[in-house]
């Protein structure tokens, strides 16, 4: 295993001010070297984010998954695109709250998505396409490619895995706002690069959740950590950031409640596998059930004025007498 030890700085121009400021990245993120379950166990209690290498590169996924070979096995599969309006990631108003994403969705054959929208933007970087084929059941959706992977197996719970392909041109590069999940991630880049900031969770509020509205995203932040903003978010910890750009075959595990953002680089294949949070995790993790103490008032007292989010927090209550019934709940719903 190694640790590596640069530092990186980022000068980002504070949107609505005339300032630039310098932001540290914070400690540098842990690299395990084909980690046995054990290894990974010993690391998982410190409850926090890590890279795991050596692992993903070797699935087939890694070496088949070109567009020609999707579009061979599973071209005619349908699947659901969203297309963005060109100011919706400049507007806290439309990316953390649950009515701004009434943005245009269409069910296509993954064909049409491959052809039509990610070749044209791989063919011209000056492409004014937006669009996103985002969190797509894996299972679901694409049954003609689960032999391609090996499931990890370092957690012993069966996984919800999300399927996600995205482009980046000049004008637009798939992304994933600041927020955090109620699962452990192991994130594991297919094709392509991803950019990926951490924070950790510190002070809930002071990565300024949409809570003032029923509407609102109690786990998405107003923030957009690449424009630092002190006006309106002087409290946000700019400076516990940790910055990894993820490459084909390796694996990040982000820990429940981590803040992330995700963007990406070029064209790019992912796949979150999500395992439910149970309750003998809040003792083995460290900090983990302080953390989750700290912002279940909040998100509880949100969820009483929001349908979704109480749907939430009693799935997530839930899992933690029955384990993975979250998972299985999400996948239900996504299926109905």
């Amino acid at each position: 295993m190694k640790n590596c030890k640069t530092y990186n700085y980022t000068s980002l121009k504070a949107k609505n001010l005339g300032v630039c400021m310098q932001i540290q990245t914070s400690e540098s993120i842990l690299k395990l070297k084909n980690p046995s379950k054990q290894e990974f166990s010993n690391k998982w209690k410190n409850y926090k984010p890590f890279v795991i290498e050596g692992v993903a590169k070797h699935w087939d996924a890694c070496h088949k998954w070109s567009n020609d070979y999707l579009v061979q096995q599973c071209g005619n599969n349908i699947v659901n695109i969203q297309f963005y309006a060109e100011d919706f990631f400049d507007n806290y108003r439309k990316f953390s709250y649950e009515d701004g994403y009434d943005y245009i969705n269409k069910d296509i054959p993954y064909k049409e998505y491959i052809n039509n929208y990610v070749n044209k933007v791989n063919q011209n970087n000056n492409s004014d396409i937006r669009c996103y084929l985002p969190s797509a059941v894996f299972e679901k959706t694409f049954p003609e490619l689960v032999a391609d992977v090996t499931y990890p197996k370092y957690l012993n719970r069966k996984p919800l895995i999300s399927f996600w392909h995205g482009l980046s041109s000049k004008a637009f590069s798939s992304t994933t706002v600041l927020h955090f999940d109620g699962f452990h991630n192991l994130f594991v880049q297919i094709r392509g690069k991803k950019r990926i900031l951490l924070f950790p969770p510190s002070n809930y509020l002071s990565f300024y959740p949409p809570l003032e509205d029923s509407l609102g995203l109690a786990d998405y932040s107003k923030v957009d950590p690449n424009y630092p903003n002190l006006e309106l978010f002087p409290r946000f910890p700019w400076q516990d950031k940790i910055e990894v750009i993820l490459q084909p075959g390796e694996i990040l595990y982000i820990p429940p409640y981590w803040w992330h953002h995700v963007t990406a680089l070029e064209e790019n294949i992912s796949l979150s596998f999500f395992y439910d949070v149970i309750i003998q995790d809040y003792f083995q993790q460290k900090n983990l059930l302080s953390v989750f103490l700290k912002i279940a008032p909040y998100y509880l007292y949100h969820a009483i004025s929001s349908p979704d989010g109480m749907w939430t927090a009693i799935a997530l209550l839930k899992s933690l007498i029955i384990p993975g019934s979250f998972t299985e709940s999400i996948r239900q719903r996504n299926s109905q």
